[in-house]
C-alpha cells in the first residue's frame, strides 16, 4: 500500500476537515475499501457507488486522508490511521455513530 507523506491532522481546522469527512456513511466505507487495497478511483466508483463520488473523494482530500493523482487514491498517514480506526467501530457495529 502506497503513503503520501501528510501527517495526522493537528490543527483544529485541519481536524474539523476530518470530522466532516468522517460525517458520511459512504465516504467511511469508501476509506474502509481503500484500506483494503482499493486505490484507483474506478475500482472504488465499481465497490461504493458513483453517486456525488467527486465530492466524496474531494471531502477525503480536502481532510487530508488521501491522496490524488488521476484514477489512482493514495492513503496518507491520516487515512490509514482513520481508515482503520473506522473500520474497527463498523466491526463493533458503531460506525453510524463516529
Amino acid at each position: 500500500m502506497e503513503l503520501g507523506k501528510k501527517a495526522k491532522p493537528i490543527s483544529p481546522e485541519e481536524m474539523a476537515a476530518v470530522h466532516h469527512a468522517l460525517e458520511s456513511p459512504i465516504r467511511r466505507n469508501m476509506l474502509i475499501l481503500m484500506n483494503q487495497g482499493i486505490l484507483k478511483v474506478s475500482d472504488v466508483a465499481k465497490e461504493a457507488g458513483e453517486r456525488m463520488l467527486e465530492y466524496q473523494l474531494h471531502r477525503l482530500e480536502l481532510a487530508g486522508l488521501i491522496e490524488l493523482e488521476g484514477d489512482k487514491i493514495i492513503l496518507t498517514e491520516a487515512g490509514v490511521a482513520y481508515g482503520e480506526l473506522v473500520k474497527k467501530e463498523k466491526e463493533l457495529g458503531g460506525a453510524d455513530k463516529i
